[in-house]
């Protein structure tokens, strides 16, 4: 079959539009891509991002070097812990991202104006830190639980500063806070960046697994970290010099190595993510919502309603479990919490 022809008009009209101006995106599109294609680079190969500075990324090489690279516009924001393929701007003397493989997991937290914003990936272990000062707070550690269980991630909690522990009623008063935590079967570590208390069986939880610190501003994060990695600072100058801002004042998230501390090949790495005054997990529907609570589990499907919100309908399981000590209060609290802006977040959204 022969190929069809255009007609004289169809013709006309074709050279008509090649040669109508671009627009401003169509001409920055253009030369974006003309300018990325032009780019001199070397070999393909394998990196680990650092931290996200700005437009740019630092890359942890195969050989352990630090390279600041710039990144593909089509890859969207990275952070610490993706895993990329890069390659050398031979031009330049820095690097260039052009691909990233596939997440296991996306943490991401609230960021302005509704949006999300992308905290960490491919994370093995979440490790909430909650601190003695300002205070522990259950319904921050049940938000960061429906996390873990929305991403399915395994969970440690810390106590961290507890140096500033000054009585056993002091004492008593956390263990008691601590309790629904301890019946979940959620591994609890006290700890003490200051006296060194605990650290080591914390770091043991640690080994070989891509943990992400995450927790309240104020908790002490970074010094807890300082104190698990005791050549943090030489680390912290290398970014700085890697990324060309001098200190390090970055709000992104930051990967760091466990150093080796048995002869492990792998002792493992943490991810400092930044603080947050209030976190909230991604919206979802009232029986995902419950399946994030374990403890309410023998006593779903028993309430008089279906639909039931356990709020102020008759016959309610949840709600008489609450009364009768089956499920904690603080827990209950958090949980209606959590439906209540779940459910503005809806209204706010149509």
């Amino acid at each position: 079959m022969s190929k069809r022809k255009l007609t004289k008009q169809q013709q006309k009209r074709v050279k008509e539009k090649r040669l109508e101006p671009l627009t401003d995106s169509q001409a920055a599109s253009s030369k974006s891509t003309q300018n990325e294609n032009n780019v001199l680079l070397g070999v393909p190969e394998q990196g680990l991002v650092i931290t996200n500075f700005g437009k740019r990324i630092l890359v942890e090489a195969n050989n352990g070097s630090l390279v600041n690279c710039a990144v593909r516009q089509h890859l969207g924001k990275l952070v610490a812990g993706d895993i990329v393929t890069w390659q050398t701007d031979i031009e330049e003397n820095t690097g260039v991202v052009t691909s990233l493989t596939p997440r296991k997991q996306e943490l991401s937290r609230p960021g302005f104006r509704g949006q999300t914003r992308m905290v960490a990936s491919n994370i093995d272990l979440l490790v909430i830190v909650a601190p003695i000062t300002p205070g522990i707070h259950p319904d921050m550690i049940d938000r960061y639980l429906v996390v873990a269980h929305q991403l399915q991630l395994p969970t440690i909690l810390v106590i961290n500063k507890t140096d500033l522990i000054q009585s056993d009623e002091q004492w008593e008063m956390i263990a008691e806070t601590l309790i629904p935590y301890d019946e979940l079967n959620i591994e609890i570590y006290p700890v003490s960046s200051e006296t060194q208390d605990g650290l080591e069986d914390l770091r043991e939880a640690l080994i070989a697994k891509n943990s992400v610190f995450v927790g309240p501003s104020g908790a002490g994060k970074s010094s807890l970290i300082k104190a698990l990695i005791p050549d943090i600072e030489i680390k912290v100058n290398n970014l700085s010099e890697s990324t060309g801002l001098g200190k390090h004042t970055t709000t992104n998230s930051i990967l760091y190595h466990l150093p080796p501390v048995h002869g492990e090949e792998n002792a493992g790495n943490i991810i400092d993510s930044p603080g947050v005054r209030l976190f909230s997990p991604a919206p979802c529907e009232l029986h995902e919502l419950e399946q994030a609570y374990p403890d309410f589990q023998p006593f779903l499907g028993k309430c008089k309603f279906n639909n039931c919100t356990h709020q102020n309908e008759p016959q309610c399981a949840i709600r008489d479990a609450v009364e009768n000590g089956g499920i904690h209060y603080s827990r209950y609290h958090s949980f209606q919490r959590l439906l209540e802006e779940f459910s503005n977040s809806d209204n706010q959204g149509r």
